[in-house]
């Protein structure tokens, strides 16, 4: 007579909730935007799969999905990141103390190194050719780099108006105009290749040109309230 045999299968062992639990490697993540932004600026949005950028960065496509739901998402990254590295714009605030005329030269210099960049240049171009295809990535870059910066901007110039340093009758009027102002004829020139990059010289002129323009509207006057 035969005996039978309980076979007892022990439970799964728990990795894949540990596993969901360990940070992600920041480093690899860092490493997949640089991928992606290389891949970017030179072949286009649409041109650009995950495959490629997983293999430049040297990482699995598993690897990016962890962290980033979609190519929408790794591009949105990108541009926060180009941002944050020039200190934008989270740091604006801390300019508030300043003499607003010192602030918006110093505002000036840093928004003229990140737009006048080689990379940037690139990417307004790529972004120029991508608009009738994606316009959601125009959106998607529009929100997450210069609506950011403009907000922000828009913020310190709230905060000078309650220090009674300027009067502004409009905020989203005259950030417009300080970041039209700051860009000008130079920047369109060097986006279509008419002409190279400003030397630090010029920029420096044109900045203080833009500032000295654009506090003759709206700078409180010595004995005006």
């Amino acid at each position: 007579m035969y005996r039978m045999v309980q076979f007892i299968i022990p439970p799964a062992p728990k990795t894949a909730k540990a596993r969901a639990g360990r940070p992600k490697d920041a480093s690899k993540k860092a490493g997949i935007i640089r991928a992606a932004s290389s891949l970017f600026m030179k072949d286009g949005f649409e041109l650009t799969s995950m495959e490629a950028v997983a293999k430049k960065a040297d990482v699995s496509k598993l690897t990016i999905y962890s962290h980033f739901a979609n190519k929408e998402e790794l591009f949105k990254a990108i541009i926060h990141q180009r941002c944050d590295q020039q200190a934008m714009p989270e740091c604006f605030m801390a300019l508030a103390h300043l003499p607003v005329e010192k602030a918006l030269i110093d505002l000036g210099h840093r928004l003229t190194s990140l737009i006048f960049s080689p990379d940037s240049l690139r990417l307004q171009r790529v972004m120029q050719a991508e608009a009738t295809r994606h316009p959601q990535i125009i959106k998607i870059f529009f929100e997450a780099g210069p609506k950011r910066v403009r907000v922000a901007f828009g913020e310190l110039l709230a905060e000078w108006v309650r220090q009674g340093k300027l009067r502004v009758d409009d905020i989203p009027v005259a950030t417009e105009q300080y970041f039209s102002l700051i860009k000008g004829e130079m920047h369109q020139k060097a986006l279509m290749l008419l002409a190279p990059k400003p030397t630090a010289r010029e920029l420096n002129k044109h900045i203080r040109a833009a500032v000295t323009l654009f506090l003759s509207g709206y700078q409180v006057k010595a004995g005006r309230s």
